[in-house]
């Protein structure tokens, strides 16, 4: 049994990992800035820290034997910034767990990672990486495409849209290719990477099949008995009614999630997936899990 620290923990996808860490017996940290406000699974021990705190960040790891970065941020507010969480919080967490001389430490990114691209929350993603691998050069990095689950940004807004209306508006013409990954696939293979031997540096997590973001919404539909009649929209308008959306409570789009369904989300072939972790992935339409 190992004693593995999950910063971001009550997050969409920190939950998912401290839940699977547990179900295999470890001790798990659940890190966060308010761990006990969001509910602790049973058998979890809350630990408050900040990763834009730097002097809670050694005490969070201290005694650990692993640990996994799940801390994400969406829109910036103020001091909290793509820049500070991405890339200054990650490459201070990082650092720390070699101090601490973790013998396992993950740390989540995205597929589409790019420190040159426009965009500053893909941007930062990309120079959190390159931050990361030179904090602490036994990391390993790992990139999920979208993810779907509980509450996601795509399946369970694509419903929530087709259940009040039949027309759904598309991101362009609706042709972007992703390859949406269930979040409990992706737990289970960050739980895998914490206790294993001599993993990949590097992983790209990509879920069964590939989808064009039009086919995507028809095959939801399908499978949740609703009739759909996707409409084609162009990005310039998405993009401003983003501008006008991050000010709302909730930020129910922001300008990046447009960045990111402007380009393709698949995984690469040349990277190892979940398939060189044992892990068959979940068909995310016909599973609504």
């Amino acid at each position: 049994m190992a004693d593995l620290a999950v910063f971001g923990g009550t997050g969409f996808l920190g939950r998912c990992i401290v839940e699977a860490l547990l179900a295999e017996g470890h001790r798990v940290r659940v890190v966060a800035r308010s761990p006990e406000a969001a509910g602790m699974p049973p058998g979890a021990v809350p630990v408050q820290a900040d990763i834009l705190r730097p002097e809670t960040v050694a005490p969070a790891l201290e005694g650990a034997d692993g640990a996994v970065n799940a801390v994400s941020l969406y829109l910036e507010r103020g001091e909290v910034t793509f820049q500070a969480v991405h890339v200054d919080g990650a490459a201070r967490l990082a650092g720390a767990a070699r101090a601490a001389g973790l013998y396992r430490y993950v740390h989540v990114s995205g597929i589409g990672a790019d420190a040159a691209s426009a965009d500053p929350f893909i941007r930062s993603r990309g120079a959190g990486e390159a931050a990361v691998r030179e904090a602490c050069p036994y990391a390993n990095i790992v990139r999920p495409s979208v993810m779907v689950g509980e509450g996601d940004a795509i399946r369970s807004t694509i419903l929530r849209v087709i259940r009040h209306q039949p027309v759904f508006p598309l991101f362009g013409r609706g042709d972007t290719r992703l390859q949406p990954v269930h979040r409990a696939d992706v737990a289970a293979a960050i739980a895998r990477l914490l206790t294993m031997e001599a993993p990949a540096p590097l992983y790209e997590f990509g879920g069964a099949e590939t989808y064009r973001y039009e086919r995507l919404v028809r095959e939801v539909a399908r499978a949740a008995g609703q009739r759909v009649w996707p409409v084609p929209v162009p990005f310039l308008a998405w993009r401003a009614l983003a501008l006008v959306a991050e000010r709302l409570p909730g930020a129910p789009l922001t300008r990046s999630q447009v960045a990111l369904v402007r380009q393709d989300n698949v995984a690469s072939a040349d990277l190892p997936n979940l398939g060189e972790l044992g892990i068959t992935p979940t068909d995310i339409v016909d599973d609504m899990g």
